[in-house]
Parts: C-alpha cells; sequence; structure tokens
C-alpha cells in the first residue's frame, strides 16, 4: 500500500513537490477522462510530470493548474507565473506527450 503523499511525490533536485489531489483532479477535469477511474487519472498526472525533465516539472505544474484546472487561456496562466506563451505552449506540449506515454495504472500499487 502506498501513502498518497508517496504517491503524489514528484523530485524537484533536493525537493520534493507534493501534487494536490484537489489540483490533480481540477487538471485531469480539465484535461478530459483518460483513464478508466478517478485514481488512475491522479497517477498518470503525476507520472507525466515525473516523466519532464527536472528543471521543468515545477513551472509546468504551476502552468498546468492555471491553464486547465482554473481554464484560463495560455497567454493568462502563462504570463501570471511570468512565462511566456510559446514557453507555456512548449511545456504544455511536453506534458500532453508524456501524458500519452504513462503506461495504464494497472500495475500501480493502490493509494486505498
Amino acid at each position: 500500500m502506498t501513502s498518497e503523499m508517496d504517491a503524489f511525490g514528484v523530485a524537484l533536485d533536493a525537493f520534493t513537490m507534493h501534487l494536490r489531489p484537489s489540483e490533480l483532479r481540477a487538471v485531469a477535469a480539465g484535461l478530459g477522462e483518460f483513464d478508466s477511474s478517478d485514481e488512475g487519472n491522479l497517477l498518470t498526472l503525476v507520472e507525466a510530470v515525473r516523466a519532464l525533465p527536472v528543471n521543468d516539472r515545477a513551472a509546468l505544474w504551476e502552468l498546468a493548474v492555471r491553464r486547465y484546472g482554473r481554464r484560463k487561456p495560455l497567454e493568462q496562466a502563462a504570463g501570471e507565473i511570468g512565462m511566456d506563451a510559446i514557453r507555456g505552449r512548449a511545456l504544455l506540449q511536453a506534458f500532453e506527450s508524456a501524458i500519452a506515454a504513462v503506461p495504464p495504472p494497472e500495475d500501480s500499487p493502490s493509494l486505498e
């Protein structure tokens, strides 16, 4: 059994970023369902963030929460975190590619 903190933790060099379940759910809803279960969607998003380069993970997550979770236009979402829209678009495309590359979470440990 894996704890939620472990399951939703993403390494950032010497630190760990813990993704909030509420933010994960909001981003998943903004992206549309891509798995068969709520838990699977959340784990897929976490694995996709982990697949990105370490230096991109925190900025991508802040952008994804604003763009998909809060449904803000890309330019506004990127601007709120001091990023230009071109960089924001590239990060979101990398994130979407990472999501598509995550294997189905059937074999992942459960959070229950």
